[in-house]
């Protein structure tokens, strides 16, 4: 067998098994934007993206929020909680004073203590004019962040909350509405003079068309149960210095039911190689009740996924996260969408990649990965992701086109046994 093909057989095996923690999730372009506009500091060791953030840093993230930074900063420190630091001071003084953050008793605030989703929710609720008496409750904050499209489940990770993840929801707090307004928390914090226009603009020309994406694709919302076909569009080449060694084909259905929160795909795989006959491998993915089945040559393994990534797998075919969005248009009823990274619900289209290459997570992402979708009655109906990765001198740029194929009670999951 031709070494390459050899290679890749070994690699598919791998890549069959491939999971929705491939990608760990990494939102430094959120940072960057945030840092951009004043709102988000790193520390000694950059952003620090991969560690919990504490209560003092959760506060300075609220009162710059509420364009309030500079006014806390002219504060005299009153508050009872004896073991600030001092650069905590103004901000949790500011908050103390406007009844938004308690201590975690009479004389303690615990700024290094952990703050968790449910924490950093009831802080972005509140900087969009929620009141945790009125409006939602601490218990249901996370439910809430989500239901006004703070929290994307696909993206903010509940359970292991960290800096990545609320620099992600940060940066999604500002493209919504505060309460009893029109425009958006960006354009709030402009008026009130906390960003500057210049440093704002860009982004605000961002949400303003994510805004219209969001309208044009909002049948996606409803949409519960269906199937879609993958393939790519064509065979994709997989170079090596510069010469053709392989080329990969894949064709692929899924079932998806949202209700349940399962999916089922059924793949096939062809390699093709100089001076060997092809090769084919069949494999099937099943997410089910917070885990994740792969079934290679009869055998089924199986991995716990934690509920964001259950998301996440199924946004593969849907609408893209606005903290994935570098740049997006509109055009013919079709929207382009370019991605500085490769989002994490890609994971499961790419599986094939990641066998040809062996391990995406440690490849070189050549060009931002572009989407284009064609909406029709608020439906997307056709899906192109094109991506480019190279890795130890192997090369792959694949085009995967996705089409909705059933919908409702035509798509049916049977689920495997």
């Amino acid at each position: 067998m031709n070494k390459w093909l050899r290679a890749v057989c070994v690699g598919a095996a791998a890549a069959a098994m491939l999971t929705a923690s491939a990608f760990a999730a990494n939102y430094t372009n959120c940072a960057d934007s945030l840092h951009e506009m004043g709102l988000f500091q790193g520390t000694q060791n950059g952003y620090d993206l991969d560690r919990t953030p504490t209560r003092a840093e959760a506060s300075v993230m609220l009162v710059r929020l509420l364009g309030k930074e500079a006014e806390a900063k002219t504060l005299t420190y009153t508050a009872p909680f004896t073991d600030l630091k001092g650069w905590e001071k103004p901000y949790v003084q500011y908050l103390y004073s406007n009844g938004l953050a308690n201590g975690t008793n009479r004389t303690t605030f615990n700024p290094t203590g952990k703050c968790t989703a449910q924490m950093y929710a009831v802080f972005l609720l509140r900087a969009l004019g929620y009141s945790d008496t009125a409006d939602f409750s601490y218990a249901n904050a996370i439910e809430t962040a989500r239901e006004q499209g703070i929290y994307d489940t696909g993206i903010i990770n509940v359970q292991n909350f960290l800096r990545d993840d609320a620099a992600a929801a940060s940066y999604t707090a500002l493209s919504v509405s505060p309460k009893n307004s029109e425009g958006t928390l960006l354009d709030q914090l402009v008026s009130e003079n906390a960003i500057t226009e210049a440093n704002a603009k860009s982004y605000q020309n961002l949400f303003s068309t994510y805004a219209q994406y969001r309208e044009t694709t909002a049948g996606m919302d409803a949409l519960l149960h269906y199937s879609v076909n993958s393939e790519f569009a064509s065979p994709a080449a997989v170079t090596h210095d510069g010469r053709t060694v392989m080329q990969v084909q894949t064709s692929e259905t899924t079932v998806f039911d949202r209700e349940k929160n399962e999916l089922l795909t059924d793949r096939k795989m062809t390699l093709s190689a100089p001076n060997t006959s092809d090769k084919q491998l069949l494999t099937q993915s099943y997410l089910s009740d917070g885990a994740l089945y792969h079934k290679l040559n009869g055998s089924w393994s199986a991995e716990l996924v934690t509920a964001a990534e259950q998301e996440g797998l199924a946004a593969m075919y849907g609408r893209v996260p606005l903290v994935c969005v570098d740049s997006l248009s509109q055009r013919a009823g079709s929207w382009t969408i370019t991605c500085a990274d490769t989002p994490n619900a890609y994971t499961e289209l790419l599986w094939s990649v990641e066998s040809a290459l062996g391990d995406l997570d440690e490849a070189v992402r050549l060009q931002p990965t572009t989407v284009t979708q064609s909406v029709s009655g608020g439906t997307i109906r056709r899906q192109s992701v094109s991506a480019a990765f190279t890795l130890d001198g192997m090369t792959a740029e694949p085009v995967i086109i996705s089409t909705l194929d059933k919908t409702g009670a035509d798509a049916v999951l049977n689920a495997p046994k």
